[in-house]
């Protein structure tokens, strides 16, 4: 069996309403997904590349121009082999950013094809853990004509639908490290407004689910640490990205002096980066975007130093089914995977491009499936309605 083309699929969706956090305000969804196409008939692999922050072009690009003539030809069941070569011949350039997040979308592909091939989801051929995943809801971003009531009701639903925690996002304040570079961000509020949302969520929640709250890289560790104060008395389950993940020390530092566990990094890529923050106690939950981190391939290996190290391992998920899917599976191989993110803002690229359901939701829990693969059944009539060129 031999990769014969990588196709490249950029997807754009205006959402309703503009989502707002401490890095930013936008109401566009972006979304590339890789096609792996073998000489197999029928036989291909899905995959995504995190492209977030810069055009779907230049990532096509590296894909297009880069990644695809360096695997055009080799076995895609040899996702290790493939995932090293690609690795090793960009080395001088890539390593981290915008390469390893292409990589991702490759790797992600290459597992889907070796799980169909072997007529197997990937979660069994990770190591088959398969225990079901708690699952919890993820938005509570700031946004325009959005009270604390209407806040507390979105919550609320949430708690209704069964789910067993709630993300929320914190830090827009003017305080964060980057206010004064990404100065046209609105809706700052006060270090006390954005507790006081904090402690409206936790009470729509109620005491017996967990909530966690997520500052996306904003704060210096002495500000994260006014928030932890905060956060034991509200029992939060974890402070996610509250510094950016180059500022280890004073990760670790706040680790050492909050009972909350961080949470970290999405943002952060390779095994060495993340051995780096784990080594030092940066982080107790630790959590790549697997779109972003290298892929499977890499995310596995990480999260087996997390075992390791009695640490707790979950994954981003924010995108689209293909992403969810990857993040699926890699849970589900895992011992100690914690919990499942269900993004619960506006796009048509989950449940909605799938023309049978990934996973069974019961009681807040997503049960493991037996089919093939990712899991994926992509209706390409829905997706096309998405469909942009770069």
């Amino acid at each position: 069996m031999k990769i014969t083309r990588v196709e490249t699929i950029c997807l754009h969706y205006e959402m309703p309403y503009a989502l707002t956090y401490a890095r930013g305000e936008y109401q566009e969804r972006e979304a590339l997904l890789i096609k792996v196409h073998t000489d197999e008939p029928g036989l291909f692999g899905w995959g995504e590349v995190a492209m977030w922050g810069g055009p779907w072009a230049t990532s096509v690009a590296v894909i297009e121009k880069e990644i695809a003539p360096l695997i055009i030809g080799l076995d895609p069941r040899r996702p290790e082999y493939i995932w090293e070569r690609i690795y090793q011949q960009t080395y001088y350039h890539g390593r981290k950013g915008i390469l390893i997040a292409c990589l991702s979308g490759i790797d992600i592909a290459l597992w889907d094809i070796l799980g169909h091939s072997a007529g197997q989801p990937v979660w069994r051929l990770l190591g088959g853990y398969a225990r079901p995943l708690r699952t919890y809801a993820s938005s509570g971003y700031y946004r325009r004509d959005y009270s604390l009531d209407d806040l507390a009701n979105d919550v609320d639903q949430a708690r209704r639908d069964g789910f067993l925690g709630y993300k929320m996002k914190v830090g827009n304040i003017a305080g964060a490290i980057h206010a004064e570079t990404l100065h046209e961000t609105p809706l700052r509020v006060s270090f006390d407004e954005d507790i006081a949302r904090v402690r409206v969520v936790r009470k729509a929640l109620g005491a017996d689910l967990d909530l966690m709250c997520d500052a996306t890289t904003s704060l210096d560790h002495k500000t994260a640490m006014a928030y932890a104060d905060v956060f034991e008395e509200l029992q939060v389950r974890w402070f996610e990205e509250p510094t950016q993940p180059e500022n280890i020390n004073g990760c670790a530092e706040l680790a050492r002096r909050t009972r909350i566990p961080i949470a970290g990094f999405e943002t952060e890529t390779s095994k060495f980066n993340f051995a780096a923050l784990m080594d030092a106690g940066a982080i107790q939950v630790v959590q790549p975007d697997v779109i972003q981190v290298g892929g499977i391939t890499e995310a596995r290996k990480i999260a087996a130093y997390a075992q390791m190290r009695h640490l707790l391992f979950s994954c981003k998920n924010y995108s689209t089914a293909i992403s969810l899917a990857a993040c699926l599976n890699l849970l589900y191989a895992l011992p100690n995977a914690d919990y499942f993110e269900c993004d619960m803002d506006p796009s048509p690229w989950r449940a909605e491009i799938l023309n049978t359901p990934l996973y069974t939701f019961e009681t807040g829990y997503a049960a493991p499936f037996d089919r093939p693969g990712l899991g994926l059944d992509i209706n390409d009539e829905q997706l096309e309605k998405w469909r942009v060129q770069p």
